[in-house]
């Protein structure tokens, strides 16, 4: 059993989410959504270990891994989690939340079929919104680019 919440189709998420986002910001920032600090080039310069994002906290910033920068959470009941940063696809596969430039996926070994927790996925569409200027980076692929070059790949990082 989930420990933030009940788990639900990605396409609930994003529809229950949104409304979850806004109300958020409506009522002076229940979820830490202020503007991020310019970086220059683009980059993940908003997020930093240590921040809190609804009610999960970063607890790692990794490197660019297999085109991809993998960032991994932590629930308030101590589960930790990755989230993988790549580029956005305009064709698809959508990321659980997506800027302009960039999708951002839940890695729950799934194959888009897979539920993602509603607490992650509200986590992560709140990171999303922190991301909202930053761009792609020359390191970042997108989910198909990424599965075309390395097929075999293992992509998870170490969630401790």
């Amino acid at each position: 059993m989930s420990e933030s919440g009940p788990s639900t189709t990605r396409r609930q998420v994003l529809k229950g989410g949104a409304v979850a986002v806004a109300v958020a910001v409506a009522s002076g920032g229940l979820l830490s959504l202020e503007a991020p600090p310019t970086a220059g080039g683009g980059g993940l310069g908003p997020l930093a270990v240590g921040d809190v994002i609804g009610d999960m906290t970063i607890v790692a910033v990794h490197p660019p891994h297999y085109g991809a920068v993998p960032i991994v959470m932590r629930t308030r009941a101590g589960t930790a989690f990755q989230v993988d940063v790549l580029a956005r696809d305009p064709q698809g596969p959508a990321g659980v939340a997506d800027t302009a430039e960039l999708s951002l996926f839940v890695a729950n070994r799934g194959d888009g079929a897979t539920a993602t927790d509603e607490g992650q996925g509200l986590a992560v569409m709140a990171m999303a919104a922190r991301l909202h200027d930053a761009g792609r980076t020359p390191e970042l692929l997108t989910l198909r680019e990424r599965t075309a070059q390395f097929p075999g790949g293992s992509y998870g990082v170490p969630l401790t």
